[in-house]
């Protein structure tokens, strides 16, 4: 038994009981935990306002084994904008349950933590187009997660400037001159095969947009621009096919999301 001290971001809430709060935190020195907030959800508890989803904060916590319960709590950001807009409330509890899905205890992982702080920032504070900060978290989560894609060149040929497709299971682009010469074996294998069934066409804007996410300096993940629309949309789709696919699993927040844009 020990008391600890951390900073970590809420990224689920469930109500326990009338007065307490289960949270489940990503924290810069455990990874993800969860954590009980004893009467948080009275007007009078010192930790009302920190035991929100999206709430960013520093703990320090009573840790029994591996359970940990709220001692006290300071807020540093409460990303509150966020709860003005649906649309970027729904955007910002997908990232946050991609995190509570891919986090580990007793791993802390902090790229990931700053990546999820930087795009609910910039969800925040209106700052970017939504494609672009939604995109841009996914393909480098990806990253992140040990699914780094190989974005620069075709994985047969090595040319780097040519028409690809990504080869979204194995994480390699391959070009289209490539492509052309697989035989027709070839290519009923890569349809029968577990790992080589989905591909995606990259258009060059889209192509180096997620080169750059991938690639660029955390802080400088927002630092690009792809004015075209078809573009845009292939940065998109591209992103969240790919980590989709890698965790091989889909979101309910995501579906949310998407229904609030396309009404």
């Amino acid at each position: 038994m020990a008391l600890v001290k951390t900073r970590g971001l809420v990224v689920r809430v469930v109500d326990y009981g009338e007065k307490d709060r289960i949270l489940t935190v990503l924290t810069e020195d455990f990874g993800l935990i969860t954590a009980m907030a004893n009467g948080s959800r009275t007007l009078k508890s010192r930790t009302l306002i920190a035991a929100e989803q999206f709430c960013y904060s520093q703990y320090i916590l009573f840790k029994n084994k591996d359970r940990y319960t709220v001692r006290e709590v300071e807020l540093i950001e409460s990303f509150f904008d966020l709860r003005t807009d649906i649309e970027r409330m729904a955007l910002a509890g997908y990232l946050c349950e991609v995190v509570s899905h891919v986090g580990t205890e007793n791993m802390p992982d902090v790229p990931l933590l700053r990546l999820t702080l930087n795009a609910l920032y910039a969800i925040s504070r209106g700052s970017y187009p939504l494609w672009q900060i939604k995109g841009s978290f996914e393909i480098r989560a990806a990253a992140i997660l040990g699914f780094m894609p190989a974005l620069n060149a075709c994985d047969r040929c090595g040319e780097e400037g040519a028409d690809v497709v990504l080869d979204v299971m194995n994480g390699v682009v391959i070009c289209e001159k490539c492509r052309n010469l697989q035989s027709a074996e070839e290519r009923e294998a890569e349809l029968d095969g577990s790992k080589s069934a989905i591909s995606c066409f990259l258009r060059p804007g889209a192509r180096a947009a997620l080169y750059y996410a991938v690639e660029c300096p955390l802080e400088k993940i927002l630092s690009f621009r792809l004015d075209d629309a078809e573009e845009q949309r292939n940065f998109a789709y591209v992103a969240e096919t790919y980590l989709l696919n890698q965790l091989e699993t889909g979101f309910k927040t995501l579906d949310f999301y998407k229904s609030i844009i396309s009404v």
